[in-house]
């Protein structure tokens, strides 16, 4: 590669050199000097690296606005990562409560069939006493009359009865027992799974980061020496010419971000509230079912019978899982979005303003960082608002509005495609005047930033 620049370097300073031979021997009129040095071939010779130049030029402007695309990529790509850590931290948090649920039910069921155990053992033991049957028969054949007789027979019913419903009590118990077990094993299993794909989630977060600081001074390296083949193919300074690209790129960013903002601006409002993306309805963070109980066996009911120990809910399905919504395409209905609740919206920016300075953290719910989402979902919990966790699944729990609808507390959303709530990267709050307040992206701490479009989705959202 370096071989390369510097023949393209010694091209491009050898053509300068013949340029300007070109320029001294050529007037207006195209006719040479009359310098007995000088032939028409060298006259054509320097008329072709006039516009060998001039290709080289427009060439290494096309690179220079290559890298500036390849450069926003990469930290794109990163934010992306970022986005990554947060999901994956939610299953993870997820999967740890389900795992504790899971443990507390089965801790539940132990002690259930361990008083159905002692219930049962106390019966034995009374029976034991008892004799067996000769005694049963020796009991009633010493009543002292028929009702005595009537008396020991009830009496008698009543343990077998109560032993019958101890030992159905029991196994109901032991089922249930084993049932649990399986599910907080596999409950467990799953937070282990989860724990695992988090740091991986994480590693592979730092590693995009770590590609894109190198993609950015390979391109800034890149930069530096196309800048200065400019400055000798057009015979300036290297300073001039940095100025110069300086301005080209923020001209072409500046036209990317009225593009970007007209779009927007032209799309409708919606004329019915929406959220979850159109048709689904919002993402809510996911909460273990309560499944049913097995079935015991029926009992005979006898007014002195105890009950059969209450049995904890067993799972329909024991292994937890944590689905991740989709939504392929944001369609929402029209409607007048709601009102925003001024007071709430006022809470959370004061929130957020707070936090500015601090750093963006990988997976970052506070309080000593934060990552795009962990702001947004804080601020607005600090007005009693619950916000999912990531900024896909705030995007598809917001009620979307047009951009001319936002108000100060509203949120803005970043995608690949403004069309699809999955490709969505990065969140802020709109606080007003044109200006947001963000988690930018690591190396970059919490601060406030113009409002972009560009990259944007194709509605802002509405918390309430």
């Amino acid at each position: 590669m370096d071989v390369v620049r510097m023949g393209r370097t010694r091209a491009v300073r050898g053509a300068a050199a013949v340029i300007t031979a070109a320029v001294l021997l050529v007037p207006a009129g195209g006719a040479a000097l009359a310098d007995p040095d000088v032939t028409d071939q060298d006259v054509r010779d320097a008329r072709r690296a006039v516009t060998s130049a001039s290709g080289a030029v427009a060439g290494i402007e096309v690179r220079l606005a290559e890298l500036a695309t390849e450069a926003d990529a990469a930290q794109v790509a990163v934010q992306q990562a970022g986005e990554d850590v947060a999901q994956a931290q939610a299953d993870l948090a997820s999967a740890q409560q389900e795992a504790r649920e899971a443990s507390a039910q089965y801790d539940q069921a132990q002690e259930q069939l361990e008083d159905a155990r002692s219930t049962l053992v106390a019966i034995a033991r009374q029976a034991a006493r008892s004799g067996g049957s000769m005694d049963t028969v020796q009991a009633l054949l010493s009543a002292d009359g028929f009702e005595d007789v009537v008396e020991r027979s009830e009496a008698l019913s009543r343990v077998s009865s109560r032993a019958d419903q101890a030992v159905q009590g029991y196994l109901a118990a032991e089922q249930v027992a084993t049932t649990l077990k399986g599910k907080a094993d596999a409950a467990a299993e799953a937070q282990e799974t989860a724990a695992a794909d988090s740091q991986a989630a994480l590693d592979a977060a730092e590693q995009a980061q770590s590609d894109a600081d190198a993609a950015v001074a390979s391109a800034q390296t890149e930069r530096a020496g196309l800048i200065q083949q400019l400055a000798v193919a057009r015979n300036t300074s290297a300073e001039v010419e940095q100025a110069r690209q300086d301005q080209v790129d923020a001209e072409r960013q500046a036209r990317a971000e009225a593009a970007a903002q007209a779009e927007r601006e032209a799309t409708p409002a919606p004329s019915a509230p929406a959220a979850g993306g159109g048709s689904a309805a919002p993402s809510t963070p996911s909460t273990p079912s309560t499944p049913a109980a097995p079935s015991t066996p029926s009992t005979p009911s006898t007014p002195s019978t105890p009950s059969t120990p209450s049995t904890p809910s067993t799972p329909s399905n024991p292994a937890p899982t944590t689905p991740k919504p989709t939504t392929p395409v944001v369609t929402p209905p029209a409607a007048t979005p709601p009102p925003v609740s001024a007071s709430k919206a006022e809470t959370a920016i004061a929130w957020a303003r707070t936090k500015i300075g601090l750093p963006y953290v990988w997976g970052g719910t506070g309080p000593h960082g934060y990552d795009c989402s962990g702001l947004t979902q804080g601020a607005w919990k600090a007005a009693g608002v619950s916000l999912n966790r990531t900024s896909r699944d705030q995007y598809r729990q917001v009620t979307k509005i047009a951009y001319s609808q936002l108000q100060p507390g509203d949120l803005v959303f970043w995608g690949n495609n403004p069309n699809d709530a999955s490709s969505v990267y990065h969140v802020a709050i709109y606080i007003g005047g044109g200006q947001i307040l963000e988690a930018p992206k690591p190396g970059t701490p919490v601060k406030i930033s113009p409002m972009r479009y560009f990259n944007s989705m194709a509605y802002a959202g509405r918390v309430g």
